[in-house]
């Protein structure tokens, strides 16, 4: 008894074509276009931004006998710095311009699928079994294949996009060093994490936007070379 012309394997495409049209490229960064709700640092930033849930209110003075100094607090909001630099902006929009050429391919691809299932359906009555079963191997290896690539081009994309938030993330890290040394700060707070803090005192956010933007206005998203 004859098969189903392939009508499985195209199902488990069709199916399967939806989730990589959203991989790490609808998110992604991302990553960048959303925070979650929980808020969290990025890991190459630990080294310069602490998360104490407070921050104490310290006068400047020598270090007390027996005791550690006191700290000089900065405050920076890491959080508004990853969704509106330049550079961040630069990579959600590559991001989104991969993300709908992908969705169209994605969608070119379904309807090849679906036009070689139906011109197999055709032959089923018109051609020997052998023949038939020949041709319904070849299209579901053809349907295999596809979904391989599919797969490939993701992970390509989930590649390229990590390395450019981390190159980005880098050169934050670099910059909130910086303006915090040039400002006396020796501890920088991540503004998330703080409950209360009276005024804007401290506060070098603006100073490291506007020199991450200077510095690193743009990044050029390149995809790594098919293996």
């Amino acid at each position: 008894m004859m098969r189903r012309a392939g009508s499985s394997s195209l199902r488990w495409l069709i199916a399967g074509l939806a989730l990589m049209a959203s991989p790490a490229i609808s998110g992604a960064a991302p990553a960048v276009a959303q925070e979650p709700a929980g808020p969290t640092l990025p890991a190459a930033l630990a080294q310069v931004v602490g998360e104490p849930t407070s921050v104490p209110a310290a006068p400047a003075g020598p270090a007390r006998k027996g005791s550690l100094p006191y700290a000089q607090v900065a405050v920076v909001d890491v959080q508004r710095i990853l969704q509106d630099a330049a550079v961040m902006r630069s990579i959600q929009q590559q991001l989104d311009r991969q993300k709908d050429q992908f969705q169209r391919e994605v969608g070119a691809q379904q309807e090849q699928l679906r036009v070689a299932e139906q011109d197999l359906a055709k032959l089923r009555q018109s051609v020997a079994v052998e023949e038939f079963d020949r041709k319904r191997t070849d299209f579901e290896s053809q349907v295999s294949a596809m979904g391989r690539a599919l797969q490939e081009r993701t992970r390509r994309l989930d590649v390229a996009f990590n390395q450019a938030r981390n190159s980005a993330i880098n050169t934050l890290d670099q910059v909130i060093a910086e303006v915090a040394k040039e400002n006396g700060a020796t501890l920088v707070i991540s503004r998330q994490f703080i409950v209360y803090q009276a005024g804007t005192a401290g506060d070098i956010t603006d100073e490291v936007m506007q020199r991450l933007n200077a510095r690193l206005p743009e990044i050029i998203v390149n995809l790594p070379p098919s293996p």
